[in-house]
């Protein structure tokens, strides 16, 4: 009686942790970051496949570089504009 309660207990155990998982999609080839900061359209399509299916692709290589390029552009157009008021005059003169 004990072993058929802790077999079936293991048992339920498996296909609990079983059901959570996933089969991630076939993954294509990866491209790189700097790829996706020159292909403005292709990361927008990118992130925008990232962001709707997070559990399946949000880790994926592709993502992750699509996200960072996303990224580069973003803060070189931020810290591009003099009005931002981020950047500040050295305080040490020579």
């Amino acid at each position: 009686m004990r072993k058929t309660i802790i077999s079936v207990g293991m048992s339920g155990c498996v296909i609990a942790i079983l059901a959570g998982c996933d089969i991630r999609p076939e993954q294509e080839d990866v491209r790189s970051v700097d790829w996706y900061e020159s292909h403005a359209t292709e990361r927008a399509a990118k992130l925008k496949d990232c962001m709707t299916s997070p559990r399946m692709l949000d880790a994926t290589p592709d993502c992750v570089n699509a996200s960072r390029a996303e990224n580069n552009i973003k803060a070189a157009t931020k810290w591009a504009t003099p009005d931002e008021g981020v950047r500040t005059e050295p305080s040490i003169r020579n």
